[in-house]
């Protein structure tokens, strides 16, 4: 059942990372700008040559605050390989500063204002849920995308031979 599982993510994988809208979604998602917890501006495109885990989140969401250790670990663990995580929170400065530091956020977190609600509809969250992710190949195409909590299986998977080389 498990390899079953993995067939139809690697293929849903592929099918997204072919289509015309999934290299518009990537070309929005790198026009966008947000200032990072120390207000400069920074843009997803700045990873560009990395597979780029982009977590949407908020403070005030349980299920974003629940996968934050996970992401942090496995940018930790990934990011000497050319795996970059990047959170953009629709938030406020201060609270996503306050929990990075409290949480020792070590990844990238970029604060955004309610634009993103829009581009997460234009990159494929339709309902603009969170926490909302999605992954993008080294050339910037959107390859996976996930409305809800994510799970590190989840980016091993969709990260796939970028990271299947390496052990915990």
């Amino acid at each position: 059942m498990a390899l079953f599982s993995r067939r139809h993510l690697m293929m849903a994988a592929l099918i997204a990372a072919c289509s015309p809208l999934s290299a518009w979604a990537g070309s929005a998602l790198d026009q966008a700008r947000f200032p990072d917890v120390n207000g400069k501006l920074q843009s997803v495109e700045n990873w560009r040559g990395k597979v780029v885990v982009v977590n949407f989140w908020a403070t005030w969401c349980a299920p974003c605050r629940e996968e934050m250790p996970m992401l942090n670990t496995f940018s930790q663990r990934f990011g000497p390989h050319g795996v970059a995580v990047v959170g953009i929170a629709l938030d406020q400065k201060i609270p996503v500063k306050n929990f990075a530091q409290q949480f020792s956020i070590t990844y990238p977190l970029l604060v955004a204002d309610n634009s993103a609600l829009e581009l997460m509809r234009t990159i494929g969250n339709k309902i603009g849920a969170l926490p909302f992710t999605v992954v993008l190949d080294r050339d910037g195409n959107i390859t996976a995308r996930l409305t809800g909590k994510i799970t590190e299986q989840n980016l091993l998977n969709w990260s796939g031979t970028q990271t299947k080389n390496y052990k915990k």
